[in-house]
């Protein structure tokens, strides 16, 4: 397994950090996610299958700004 630690911008609250879960973990390999909203990062636990590019692809999808 392999780890990505993305910057995520406009992540104001709860239920935006559940949005970027929710869409990161509809990509297949991509085994955990932990947001944290405070440094607005998100880091993933991910296979070869899920690609850091498809990560932020998913999180433009979802509304917001990765890094």
């Amino acid at each position: 397994m392999a780890e990505a630690v993305l910057t995520v911008k406009g992540m104001k609250c709860g239920g935006c950090a559940k949005n970027v879960e929710n869409a990161l973990k509809t990509l297949p390999g991509v085994s955990g996610v932990a947001v944290d909203l405070k440094a607005g990062k998100v880091k993933v636990e991910h296979d070869d299958k899920a690609s850091v590019d498809q990560m932020k692809q998913k999180i433009k999808d979802a509304g917001y700004k990765p890094e």
